[in-house]
Formats: C-alpha cells, structure tokens, sequence
C-alpha cells in the first residue's frame, strides 16, 4: 500500500486550508501464485519425490514458506524448498515427500501452507489425492522360506486343524483366497482342504507305520486382483508311544462333613493322561456313593446323615480304571471318613437394634443389652464381635454384652446423607463347634440433626467500577454452615444504603442498585446477615452472623480535562530564550490523571513547542528587512489530554522583532470552557 506524508496548514478563518500529498511508493504484495487446489500423487511415489511446485511472490530477499498443519496428521513432508527466479520478488516452490503415502490410512491429505515475509503474511491449502495401487499379499517369512514344519503325533483324531497360514494385504477392503497347489507324495492329495481363512484341515489319520513319515503342501495366496504369495507346509508325522496304566494315587485318605447334600464331591480318581479313553467303576457296590464313568470323581449318593446312621463315619472303596483301547487297568483304594458336623447356630435377643439417638449424644451412652445362646450340647460358650463399616467405624463398641457409644457420632456429613444418616454395624455371635457357626445381629442406629455451628463468612470484600450499570451483579458474598444441609443459608442487609445495594437471599449475589461515582465517594459498608435453617429438629433453632462487607469503588476515567481559560494572548520578543515559558496553561482533571499538551496546528509547530503545560518559543523567528520576514502574530491551538479525552486550548502570540523595546507582556482571556473531545 501506498505511503504519503501529509502537510496541513491552519491559518486563522477565514484563511484558506491547504492540504499537501508528497511522496508514494509502493510494496510488493505477499501471496502464492500457481498453488493448485489438489493434486493427484501414487501412493508407490518414493521419498524425495516433488508433489507439487508453484511460485510465491514476497518482497524479501528470502521468504519462509513453512507447512502449518496436515490432516490427517502425517508426517512425510520435508521443510519447503525455496528458490529464487529471474524476476524479482517471485520464488519457486518445491514440495518433496520425506516418507511414503499410504491410500489406506489417508486417501486424501490437505496441507495448510504459510508463506511469512518481512511485508506481510499469508496462507493458503491444497489438497493430495492419494492414488490406491495394488499390493502383493504379504505371506509370514517363515511360510516362504525355508517353510514351516508342522509335527502331528499319529495318533491325533480327525478332523484336525494342522495349521493356520498367516497373510496380509495392505490393499483396504481386499480379500484374500487360500489354495494348496501341490501335496507330496501326490497320494495324499484328497487328504488336506484349506479353509478361507487359511486353516490347514486333514480329513484322514496319520500311521507312522504305514502311512507317508513326512508330506510337503505348497500353498498360495491371492488377492482379487491375482497378486499372490507362495509358501511350503512340511508336516512330520510322529510315532507315539502307550505306556501302562499308572493311577496319580493309588491309596487315598480323605474326610468329608456330614449333611453337605447328595452330589457332594468325595475324592477323584485319576489315571495318567497319556493312556486314552479310560473309564472308572466301582469294584463292588457301594448304595451310599457313586462314581463318575469318564471323569472317576466320586460323590455322595444321598445327604449323609451320621445322627441317622452311625456306620458312615468309616467306609472303604474300590474303584477299577480301565483302558479298553489298549486294555489295560489298574485299581485304587480310596478310604472316607465322614466328620461331625455343628449343625445349630447361636440365638440372640434381640435379633436386630434398631435406634434413633441425636448427634450429641455423650459417649459412654448405653444403647442396649445382647444375649446369646447355642442348643449344641457340646458348644456352651458364644463370643461377641463387633464389625463395623466404613461409615461407622469406630463409632461403638462392645462391653460385658452392652453395646454403647464409643465415639461421638455426626449427622453432618455428605456420607451420612448417602446412608440415609443412618450408621449401621454387624454383632457376630459365634459359638464354638467345628467348623464354628456364627448368627447376624444388625445394628440400625438413626442419628437426629442438632443445629450447632455458625455461619462463618469467607467474602467481605468487593471492588467494582464507576459508572457499572444499576442491577449488575457486585459479587456473591459466601458463608459457610458445617451443620447438614451445608451452607443451607439466608442473607439479607442490615445496615447500610439498602438503596444502592440489594442481596439475593438464596445465593449471595450482591446486586447494585444506584449509580457509583468515584469522585462523590469511594467506599461503602454494607452490613449483611446469614441466618441458616432447618439443620434441627426444632426448626425455630437457627443461628446466624452479621459481618460488614466492604465495597471499593474504582476509579474509571471518564471525565475529560478542563481548561480555564481556553484562550490566551501574550506578545513576546522574537529573541525570547526557548527555556523561558511564553505562558502556562490552567488545566486540571477530576479524575487526577496525568495530563500532557500538543500542539495541533502546524505553522505554529515551527515556532513552538510545549514543554509539560507551558507554552516556549524555539526562538526559530526571522525578520531580516529585504529578506526572509516572519508574520508577527500566531494562532497556537493546543490539545490538552487525560490520556482518553481531551480538550483544546488557544493561544494568539503577537512577536516583536528584536528592534522592538516594548516589553512582552501576556494578557488572558476568559471565555467559556470547551466541551471535551
């Protein structure tokens, strides 16, 4: 854009105003130029390739053009090269790849460009279209070479999976078809189909003895388009060995509890794993127990009672394993004990506590008595156990069988409010038996609120601008009330300007309700009172706090500076010293800020200057007869400045060339005072 200096010249009305343009140049505008909107790149272009080249047009010696974003985000883009051409100001542009595209993950890349110069700054976007091509299917390294090798015992079942082919197509969408091209020896072919998803099936056993020892399937892959990959599955058939029939325990000596209920788990008989097909049975019958065919686990027939039949507490089994596959068994002895069993819990009274208490209640406090009893003859003597929750831990105890307060207890808590203010604790009677038996009591206490804290406050106090508009929120004054519900308090103003201010009651906010003004006064004392409620049982018990809160006004600088007199007069010597003042200005600001003067017109500029508010010659005046002479009289319009607004003053300077003896002398004018500007 174009530069021009402007010369104003004001001359007192009615002169003419003269305004003056000189000089112009101009700069080269920044920008790029030939950036196509996209372009179309393979996704098989190797790194160090150019995508796309265009030109920038800067008038700096050497502009930046830097890459701002890409998205997706992707790193494969080098630092832009710059070079310059044969005509100024335009550079050529390269954009070179540092990696390679992929169509499967970004099928379209947009590149955000930005050009910055020592003129100006631009952007711009263009857009790559990767390019899909076809890739190989990838088939696992150890498939193509030397080629997997599979060992199948000849003794697996069929059907059998021998092994899954591991391929992948970098293509997306792509589907990939399995085939096996050739089996050795070819005798074998009908034996071996391969699934879609590459699974290895045969369909046929193995015999070591008189069947192939090792078979080679050659296998390929294939994608829709053709592309393919090879590899060899080598499949080595092994001899497999049968031992004898061996049991894990031959004698077992095992105890189980009366009254567990039929189908109740005895013991296991189990043969080694490497003999097949084995099968369990009772050497003879055995009316109280049973015997799982395939798996040998013995259970119970019917509950086992020993009050009703004293003879179970001792048997002796016989169980026989036996392979019919390769005939073979074996027998084990397994002896069970049957145990006495504590059939009768203990009983307490009461079953449950169930109370209401208040907060305050004094620790130490009785909150009732427990008894508890067994029926078993041989378990006389019960023991108490007091088991808390997180909520009322440590909140009670046990004494000689009376439960008590232990602790004081709280109503005002958000986790008593969870737990319905409630605290609720387990007694656990346990008698003595084998294995013991223990009997529940709960214990349900309801704890009652009392209204025990005062509101305490935490704002007191607040700034805020002359000139805010009435009804504008000051701030929320806040107090606390530790009593449940938290903070459920009330405010309201008892002292101070209720007309300048007003309180919401439910939330604090401090509103404004008149105009501040900083200059008429800078604080305000508001008294403000929080009262809580309904944190009692008596709902007539409320406690409250009365506090000042402080209000500071802030000073905003909105009035403009005030001049008095705007105009002077003052006839001065031309050889007047420029450290002597010609005159000062009386000028003052309500809001106290900082002033300082200019001088606006520009004749009077080559002849004075302002130093703070006084008015100086530069002593620059010529009156040489038959040469260069100066006007003798000058209009100085100054504007005086708080830094926002202003205000203008004039002063009319009547000059006495050095061959003058009248003295100078100033004369002030009264006139009425400029509205500000």
């Amino acid at each position: 854009m174009g530069v021009y200096n402007l010369i104003r010249l004001l001359l007192p009305t009615p002169f003419l105003q003269l305004h003056i343009l000189t000089g112009a140049c101009v700069s080269i505008a920044t920008g790029f130029i030939g950036l196509p909107a996209s372009v179309s790149v393979s996704e098989s272009t190797r790194p160090r390739s150019v995508v796309v080249e265009f030109q920038v047009q800067s008038s700096s010696l050497l502009p930046t053009v830097n890459i701002l974003s890409v998205n997706p985000e992707l790193a494969v883009f080098e630092t832009p090269i710059v070079n310059p051409t044969n005509v100024s100001g335009i550079f050529n542009v390269q954009i070179v790849l540092s990696g390679s595209l992929d169509y499967e993950k970004a099928s379209m890349v947009s590149v955000r460009l930005g050009l910055v110069t020592s003129s100006g700054r631009a952007e711009q976007t263009f857009h790559i279209r990767v390019v899909d091509e076809n890739n190989t299917p990838q088939c696992e390294p150890l498939l193509q070479l030397p080629g997997v090798e599979v060992h199948v015992p000849e003794n697996l079942p069929v059907p059998v999976t021998l092994y899954t082919v591991l391929a992948s197509d970098a293509d997306r969408n792509d589907t990939l078809s399995f085939s096996i091209s050739q089996v050795l020896p070819n005798s074998s072919k009908g034996q071996f189909h391969i699934s879609g998803g590459g699974s290895i099936l045969s369909s046929q056993p193995f015999d070591y003895h008189t069947g192939p020892r090792e078979l080679i399937l050659s296998v390929v892959v294939r994608d829709k388009q053709g592309a393919n990959c090879t590899g060899t599955v080598r499949i080595k058939v092994l001899k497999v060995y049968n031992p004898p029939l061996d049991l894990l325990l031959v004698s077992q000596n095992v105890s189980i509890f009366e009254n567990q209920g039929p189908e109740d788990i005895v013991a296991t008989v189990r043969a080694n794993l490497t003999i097949p097909d084995v099968l369990y049975t009772f050497v003879k019958d055995y009316p109280h127990f049973k015997i799982g065919r395939e798996d040998g686990v013995i259970r119970t027939a019917y509950n086992l009672d020993l009050e009703a039949e004293r003879a179970l507490a001792h048997s002796v089994l016989l169980v026989r394993a036996y392979s019919v596959a390769v005939e073979c068994s074996a027998t084990a002895t397994v002896t069970v004990n049957v145990l006495d069993v504590n059939e009768f819990p203990p009983f307490c009274s009461p079953s449950v506590f169930v109370l209401e208490v208040s907060e305050t209640i004094e620790v130490g406090s009785s909150l009732g008595s427990l008894t508890c009893v067994d029926i078993d003859v041989s378990n006389q003597s019960v023991s108490l156990t007091l088991v808390d929750n997180r909520s009322s831990l440590f909140k009670f105890r046990l004494k000689d069988g009376q439960l008590q307060v232990n602790n004081t207890l709280n109503y005002d808590s958000a986790e008593m409010a969870t737990n319905n203010f409630q605290y609720e604790a387990t007694i656990l009677a346990t008698d003595t038996g084998t294995p013991p038996l223990t009997s529940q009591v709960r214990v349900l206490v309801s704890v009652t609120p009392v209204n025990e804290h005062d509101p305490v406050f935490q704002t007191l106090f607040f700034s805020v601008p002359e000139g805010t508009r009435p009804g504008t929120a000051v701030g929320t004054v806040v107090a606390r009330d530790t009593d449940w519900p938290f903070d459920n308090i009330r405010y309201s103003i008892t002292t101070g300007d209720d007309t300048m201010f007003t309180i919401d009651p439910e939330g604090g906010d401090l509103y404004l309700g008149g105009e501040l003004d900083f200059e008429e006064q800078q604080v305000y004392v508001v008294g403000v009172q929080a009262e809580d409620y309904e944190q009692d049982m008596d709902r007539t018990n409320r406690k409250r706090r009365t506090v000042d809160i402080t209000v500071q006004v802030e000073n905003v600088n909105d009035n403009a500076p005030v001049c008095d007199p705007i105009s002077y007069e003052s006839t001065i010597f031309s050889t007047l010293s420029n450290k002597l003042p010609i005159l000062s200005l009386s000028c003052a600001d309500a809001d106290s800020d900082r002033l300082t003067a200019t001088i606006t017109n520009g004749a009077a500029v080559d002849r004075f200057l302002m130093t703070g508010l006084s008015l100086v010659s530069k002593n620059m005046f010529s009156y040489v007869v038959d040469g260069v002479y100066d006007r003798t009289m000058f209009e100085v319009t100054i504007s005086v400045s708080d830094g926002r607004h202003h205000t203008e003053a004039v002063a009319y300077i009547y000059v006495v060339p050095w061959t003058t003896t009248v003295p100078t002398t100033t004369t002030t004018t009264t006139t009425t005072v400029r509205s500000a500007l």
